[in-house]
């Protein structure tokens, strides 16, 4: 194991494997173990890497999957919040190694997906938990993003880095990805500063006002994109113009009628 010369900020750890069942489990292991807050766990391929609701996540070689282990004194529903600051980070990662015109086209969709013209090129996976009787919570962010090759089917059309004339390698992209991390932390302040980081999120936003499609385990509803409230939900325009607030479910964009 070692570095592979991804320096981290201070406070920072970074542990390198070469496979690994999956960089979350990984993390929450060395969690329940005592781990201290900030290490990085990053492996060249996962054997049973996941997404949300428990999906799978193709985890082939030259793609990155790295997850960050953060001890918290906020509760597990402000430590939501950092899907939203890892969404941030992931966005700032891409784009400072993008050339300018191809940057413009990455975009943020919630909850937790990352858009390369409006397919999906990494996703995120928080989760949080409380150990014992101490306060506050753990949170583990995994972090995926398709550098080097994408799944062909997928829930959502996804594409890679490669694809659109971009060489990276997963190192350089996380070496990128650590650093905006540790910055836009800071910023949130365990939820103190989650009005900046909502404002930082919608402006790497789809677009307010995009048409989009959002599957609910009751069925699907339709609209469009109003943003984000003040506690991270997605608001959703019907087109009588009447707004719901969805904390979960997948969304697709989708073209206007």
């Amino acid at each position: 194991m070692g570095d592979l010369s991804v320096k981290t900020p201070k406070g920072f750890r970074l542990v390198h494997c070469e496979t690994i069942d999956s960089t979350n489990s990984e993390a929450m292991r060395r969690a329940h173990n005592g781990e201290p807050s900030g290490l990085w766990i990053w492996a060249e391929t996962q054997s049973a890497g996941r997404g949300r609701s428990g999906r799978k996540w193709e985890s082939a070689r030259g793609n990155l999957f790295a997850s960050l282990l953060l001890r918290l004194n906020c509760p597990i529903q402000t430590a939501l919040q950092l899907s939203f600051v890892a969404g941030i980070a992931l966005h700032e990662a891409v784009t400072r190694i993008a050339p300018a015109d191809l940057s413009r086209a990455f975009a943020l969709k919630w909850p937790n997906d990352l858009l390369l013209q409006d397919m999906k090129i990494g996703g995120i996976l928080i989760e949080s938990f409380e150990l014992g009787t101490k306060p506050g919570s753990t949170a583990v962010i995994g972090t995926g993003l398709n550098v080097s090759g994408h799944p062909n089917h997928a829930l959502y059309p996804a594409t890679d880095l490669a694809a659109h004339g971009l060489i990276a390698t997963p190192a350089s992209v996380l070496g990128e990805l650590v650093t905006a991390m540790a910055e836009w932390l800071e910023v949130w302040d365990e939820g103190a500063g989650f009005a900046a980081i909502r404002e930082a999120w919608l402006s790497r936003s789809v677009q307010i006002g995009r048409p989009v499609r959002i599957r609910l385990e009751g069925g699907d509803v339709s609209g469009v994109f109003g943003g984000i409230d003040e506690m991270g939900s997605m608001r959703l325009i019907d087109g009588e113009g009447a707004e719901k607030r969805i904390t979960a479910g997948d969304v697709f964009l989708t073209s206007a009628e």
